[in-house]
Formats: C-alpha cells, sequence, structure tokens
C-alpha cells in the first residue's frame, strides 16, 4: 500500500532558526512476511532451495545428456548429401542418403542409395558394406565403453548429490539450533539484567537507610554491565546465525524468521557393533567405492583387449546402372562384390601396453581407496558415539550443577532476607546458576546437531 509521510526539516545557524517547513516524501510500506519454521519445515526448505543442490542437480541432468549422446552412437542414422561442381567444363550434379547402423557387437552397416548426373549420362547406385571387426573392437563389452562410462559418470553425480543433500541438512541443523541457542542466551541475559538492576536499586534504598554500602551498588552494576556486554554478543551472534540460515535456504536477508524447536534432546541408544553394520549397509560411500573399483577393472579389460592389432573383413556390395535416361538408370542391373581385409595397427602398439599398465596401478589404487574408506567410516562412528555419551554425561554434570546453584542462591537469599549478608553471595549464586544454565543449554543444543550427524554417519538421515 502506497502512504505518505512527512519530514519535518529546520535550518538552524549561528543566528537562530531560520525557516521551518513540511516536505512530503512518497514512501512504500510494505511488509516482509514472517516464515514459521520447525526444524523439519527449516530442512525440506533447504532442500527445495538451497542453491549448491540446484547446481548438483543440474550436474546429474548434464550426466543424464551425456548418456543419451553415447547411447545415440547405436541409432540408425540417416545422413543426407548432395554433390554439385564443374571439372574440365563438365558439370556433376548428385544427391544420396546414407543408412548407417552400428551395432553393439562392433559390426557397422551402411546402405547408401543415390544418383549422379554427369555429360548427360545418370548413374544410380545402391551401395551396401558392412565392416566387421575380427579382433580389436569386436565386443559388446568393448563397444559399450562410452556408454558405461557415461552411467558410471551418472552414479557418481547422483551419490554425489546425496551427499550434498545430506550435508546442506547438517549445515540447516546446525545454523536452525545455533538460532535457538542464542535466542534462549538472549533471554538468559535479559533475566539476569532485570535481576541485577533490582539488585543495585535494592542497594540504593538500603543506603539511605544505612543497611548498605556503595560497594553493594557498584557490585551490581559493575556486574550487570558484564551480563549486558554478553547479551550484545549474543545478539550479534543471532544475526550473524541467522544470516547464515537465510543464505542455505536461499532467502532475503531481511526476511524475517520466527524459529520454534523443543530442546529437549532424544538419547540415541545403539550399540558400536550395530552402528557399524548399519554404516556398512548404508554408507554411500561404500557404495561408490565398490563402483570405483569395478568401473576400474571394467577399464583395465577394454586396455587389455585395445593392445590386440586391428584387422577388419569389409564386405561390399554394389548395385549400379549407367544410362542417358534417368528411369534407365534407377534400374540397377550390374552389380559388384567386394571382400577386404583390411588393417592398420602400430606394431609396438607401446601407447596401448602403457595404457594398460596403468589400469592395474588404477586397480591397486581403487583398493586402497576403498579400504580407507572404510577405516574412515569406522573412526567417524567411534568419534561420533563418543561424542554423544560425553555429551550426555556432561547434561547430568550441569543438570546437577544447576540444583546446587538454585540449593546455593535459596541459602543466599535466606541469609540476605534476614541481613546476615551482603547482595555479593546472591549475585555469585545467581551468576553461577545463570551459567550453569548457559552450559546446559550448549550441551543440549550440541546433543542435538550431534544426534543428526550419527544418523549421517550410519547413513540413515536421508532416504535415498
Amino acid at each position: 500500500m502506497r502512504k505518505m509521510k512527512y519530514i519535518w526539516n529546520i535550518c538552524i545557524s549561528a543566528v537562530g532558526f531560520h525557516f521551518l517547513f513540511l516536505l512530503p516524501v512518497s514512501v512504500y510500506a510494505e511488509k516482509m512476511e514472517t516464515i514459521h519454521l520447525t526444524p523439519d519445515q527449516a530442512i525440506a526448505l533447504a532442500l527445495a532451495n538451497n542453491r549448491s543442490l540446484l547446481n548438483s542437480a543440474g550436474t546429474v541432468e548434464s550426466r543424464e545428456l551425456s548418456l543419451l549422446s553415447s547411447r545415440s552412437e547405436f541409432d540408425l542414422k540417416i545422413i543426407p548429401s548432395t554433390t554439385a561442381g564443374i571439372t574440365d567444363n563438365e558439370e556433376t550434379f548428385g544427391a544420396s542418403v546414407s543408412l548407417e547402423k552400428k551395432f553393439s557387437f562392433g559390426p557397422r552397416a551402411v546402405l547408401s542409395p543415390g544418383i549422379i548426373t554427369s555429360s548427360g549420362t545418370y548413374s544410380g547406385k545402391l551401395a551396401t558394406a558392412v565392416s566387421i571387426p575380427l579382433l580389436r573392437g569386436w565386443g559388446k563389452s568393448v563397444n559399450e565403453d562410452t556408454v558405461r562410462y557415461s552411467q558410471f559418470s551418472l552414479r557418481t553425480a547422483e551419490r554425489n548429490l546425496y551427499l550434498n543433500r545430506v550435508g546442506v541438512v547438517l549445515d540447516t541443523v546446525s545454523a536452525f539450533y545455533g538460532i535457538v541457542k542464542q535466542q534462549e542466551l538472549l533471554r538468559l541475559f535479559d533475566a539476569q539484567v532485570k535481576k541485577l538492576s533490582g539488585h543495585a536499586q535494592i542497594a540504593r534504598i538500603k543506603e539511605k537507610v544505612g543497611l548498605a554500602t556503595p560497594i553493594d551498588i557498584y557490585r551490581a552494576e559493575i556486574r550487570m554491565k558484564d551480563v549486558e556486554d554478553q547479551r550484545e554478543v549474543a545478539r550479534e551472534n543471532l544475526q550473524d546465525v541467522k544470516d547464515r540460515l537465510r543464505f542455505i535456504l536461499s532467502l532475503p536477508l531481511d526476511r524475517y524468521l520466527e524459529i520454534s524447536a523443543d530442546i529437549i534432546p532424544e538419547k540415541v541408544r545403539i550399540t558400536p557393533e550395530q552402528a557399524m553394520e548399519t554404516a556398512m549397509k548404508n554408507r554411500i560411500e561404500l557404495e561408490q567405492s565398490e563402483d570405483e573399483m569395478q568401473e576400474a577393472q571394467r577399464q583395465s579389460e577394454i586396455a587389455r583387449h585395445n593392445i590386440l592389432p586391428q584387422l577388419d573383413l569389409l564386405v561390399e556390395y554394389d548395385r549400379f546402372s549407367d544410362s542417358e535416361e534417368i528411369e534407365r538408370s534407377l534400374n540397377l542391373g550390374e552389380d559388384r562384390w567386394s571382400f577386404r581385409i583390411v588393417s592398420a595397427t602400430d606394431l609396438a602398439r607401446t601407447s596401448e601396453k602403457t595404457n594398460y599398465r596403468q589400469s592395474l596401478i588404477n586397480i591397486r589404487t581403487s583398493k586402497l581407496n576403498q579400504q580407507t574408506r572404510q577405516e574412515e567410516i569406522r573412526r567417524e562412528i567411534r568419534r561420533q558415539m563418543e561424542f554423544q555419551q560425553k555429551a550426555e554425561e556432561r547434561m547430568k554434570i550441569r543438570q546437577e550443577q544447576i540444583q546446587q546453584a538454585q540449593s546455593k542462591l535459596a541459602l543466599a537469599k535466606i541469609k540476605f532476607d534476614h541481613s546476615m549478608a551482603d547482595n555479593f553471595d546472591v549475585i555469585e549464586a545467581e551468576t553461577e546458576l545463570r551459567q550453569a544454565r548457559v552450559n546446559l543449554l550448549s550441551v543440549q543444543t550440541d546433543y542435538i546437531v550431534g544426534t543428526y550427524r550419527m544418523r549421517a554417519v550410519l547413513g540413515t538421515l536421508l532416504e535415498r
């Protein structure tokens, strides 16, 4: 909605006011829509809008097109052609069409009907040729090498997309609960500032009647300034982590976010043996390493096959006819057969032999990479399980600290209310209680994020 607003402008000099006037300014009052998010909603939005995932999806689509292109090698190709020229004052015109088909085992067939005219004579021709590889180039696995490599590249791109999705989910959860943590910290700091402000006010009142000293006031005010500083730091951190979440979700930086989540973590109950078994079944990295191993072995078989010399059988059959009349030239009354053995091969074949030896090295490297990935996954599982176990222990310790701080605070308040002590014990007890709650909050959010990381380590965070 378009609204009008007025700005009062006052010009002032050393003498005084010169004039006063109203300036109408046109503005657009637009209220940015607020997005309310739970953890599941944030994850769903990230999976739908994240830019890196869109790029990964584009890579998958590109690999699909590459696979389609490689498969087209075995399609029936229709290739029309024309010719026209002048040689020694003779004009030549011709037209033909070639039907080509390559078969997956290696043979290639060509059928080419055509007609050409030169010096008033028409020549019709129907040429048929079949090329059959006898050594190098024979076999389905050899001729479908490009197709199978494109399939491998597509599977790799799809797995990379899945891993990127897992990474985006973890980043989203980390940013989401970072916001939850900072919001709760702000609430705790606000409450502490109010309590310290109350202590300072009470100390001022008691000072007037001689029941307190200025040091009691300074003590409350100094501690209040410390908490206010911590609150500002938390506010800045909150803005940073909100911007991070907006970036992950591909939202404008000025979009308002409202976050709601339960910070009571659900305990993870799984034995190390169960975790190892689950990860070995579900981790996509192991599937990728196995696929890389098989691809290296397949490439090695291709390299070994390419050491064979080139030897092809070429069979040609032509029917043709020449006439001064175009109708008779199409009768094709004559024929011709041709059988040829064709070979053109480097006797040393150094490059082919070198490629084969390199392929054997690639197989060994793939085996080592597979073993390395298995060990990395085992280490990740152990480290994450230890982290979760220690986090549970830390939560128990922090809860006990909160209970102790509450008991200490209750005792300090009794002594303070009965003028048996100054506000030092109360302020210290409240500070310890707040710090214990901050520590518990940090451990709880770390544990919740850790449960998502645990599922990622097990390979069960997202369905495939």
